[in-house]
């Protein structure tokens, strides 16, 4: 059984720890996730290189969400904005419920089994949760 990723090119879940795919724009340093293909959003250069990110960050903002209307997942469940350590800002599923006294906290990524495919193979996500160390 092996495990593969929900969203292949994003991350790669052969790794212990989930690192995210990104991009480094080589002219102006800005950093992005999901990797950029055709050019920096920032100052438009094609410069841009692959750039492994650390799933870790700050929680910058947090929400429950109620009712989904999805096969693929059931509500409740907890969606955040986490600014990565690395610079961007992204939108990503913490493991466990969070509220609003938890923005500012750090949070870091674990695999998450989503389902099982028909082969067997474990289909994984990053999922953040809620730092024992460091942080506010």
């Amino acid at each position: 059984m092996d495990r593969i990723a929900a969203k292949p090119g994003l991350y790669d879940p052969a790794s212990l720890v989930p690192q995210l795919n990104g991009t480094r724009c080589s002219d102006c340093g800005a950093t992005f996730f999901p990797p950029l293909q055709t050019g920096c959003e920032k100052c438009g250069s094609t410069g841009l290189t692959p750039l492994k990110m650390e799933a870790s960050g700050t929680l910058h903002s947090v929400a429950t969400v109620h009712m989904h209307m999805g096969k693929d997942i059931e509500a409740p469940f907890t969606v955040a904005e986490v600014a990565l350590d690395s610079g961007p800002i992204i939108r990503a599923m913490l493991a466990e419920p969070a509220d609003l006294n938890a923005i500012g906290k750090r949070v870091s990524a674990q695999w998450e089994t989503t389902k099982t495919d028909e082969d067997g193979n474990e289909v994984v996500e990053p999922y953040f949760t809620l730092s024992t160390k460091g942080g506010v």
